[in-house]
């Protein structure tokens, strides 16, 4: 397939890169084309998605679109919104026009779990959005979007679940690991802190390969095996690092859960995640602290 890539350089997309080749060719979408695998069949192609996509750098035909590309500035709201939205919701629109053009027949697009906020019970797919920050608004925009195109081509919504592993740096799970080692306080609301399913990045990795033979319309959460809490990962890190969690306990701040329903990724997909968050963390924390990366592809 000729597959045109956006965050090949991201941690997710670095992972989905090896995966792919050699079998497809991939024309990525990136400010840092040095960055990419040296490989016949990768293409970089200059571009920044906080402006404008000139479409006549790209393909003129393609298979499939994988859009993974976030902006890296989602923690800064209101101070960088522009870019928030510039990236996450306008170039998705972009990208949409330019399969149309391209006469692609599939598009995925990489949302997050987060768009249906805390709830109760698992999330499934059909719940309806409680959008709990400027990110999330951004990237619901952007599913809605790509659910407009559905006459031109398939259109794949992927809402990931706390994705996590080896090679990744600054997000959630590593940066819990680092509080562990560093004796700083793991904060915890309530007795155990949100209640997730966090996924490997092998096991997303799988489901968007997958994800790429879907032929209608489709939003999938992909997510883990296990579910687990704040308090119980930071437990886990422990014990694997031989380092006692310090805890600074917040009051209860109510239902705290952000757990998927995967019962639709096995089936539409026909991925069962492999990697528990025992196996997961292990080699999280061995490649943190230097121990050698288990293989990522």
């Amino acid at each position: 397939m000729k597959i045109v890539l956006t965050g090949a350089t991201g941690f997710i997309g670095s992972w989905l890169v090896r995966r792919l080749l050699p079998d497809h060719e991939l024309f990525c979408l990136t400010r840092n084309g040095g960055a990419l695998p040296q490989h016949a069949q990768v293409h970089a192609v200059a571009g920044d998605l906080a402006g404008s996509i000139d479409p006549a750098r790209l393909p003129a035909s393609a298979d499939a679109i994988i859009h993974l590309a976030q902006s890296r500035q989602f923690r800064k709201f209101p101070d960088h919104a522009r870019d928030v939205f510039k990236v996450n919701t306008e170039a998705t629109l972009q990208l949409l026009e330019y399969g149309r053009q391209a006469k692609v027949k599939t598009f995925l697009f990489a949302s997050s779990g987060g768009v249906c906020g805390y709830q109760p019970r698992p999330i499934s797919e059909t719940d309806s959005p409680e959008i709990i920050n400027f990110y999330l608004a951004s990237k619901y925009a952007a599913e809605c979007l790509v659910n407009a195109y559905g006459d031109y081509f398939a259109t794949v919504t992927l809402r990931y679940f706390f994705v996590y592993g080896e090679g990744q740096r600054d997000m959630f799970m590593p940066s819990l690991v680092g509080r562990v080692l560093q004796g700083t306080p793991v904060t915890i609301a309530g007795k155990t802190g949100v209640t997730m399913n966090p996924v490997h990045v092998s096991d997303a990795v799988e489901a968007t390969v997958r994800a790429l033979d879907v032929q209608r319309q489709e939003t999938i959460n992909v997510a883990g095996p296990d579910i687990t809490t704040v308090l119980e990962l930071a437990e886990l890190i422990g014990r694997l690092t031989g380092r006692k969690p310090v805890y600074r306990f917040e009051p209860d701040k109510g239902p705290m859960a952000m757990v998927a329903n995967i019962e639709k990724m096995k089936l539409k997909l026909g991925v069962s995640p492999k990697v528990s968050i025992q196996e997961g963390l292990t080699r999280l924390v061995h490649d943190l602290l230097g121990k050698g990366k288990e293989k990522t592809s």
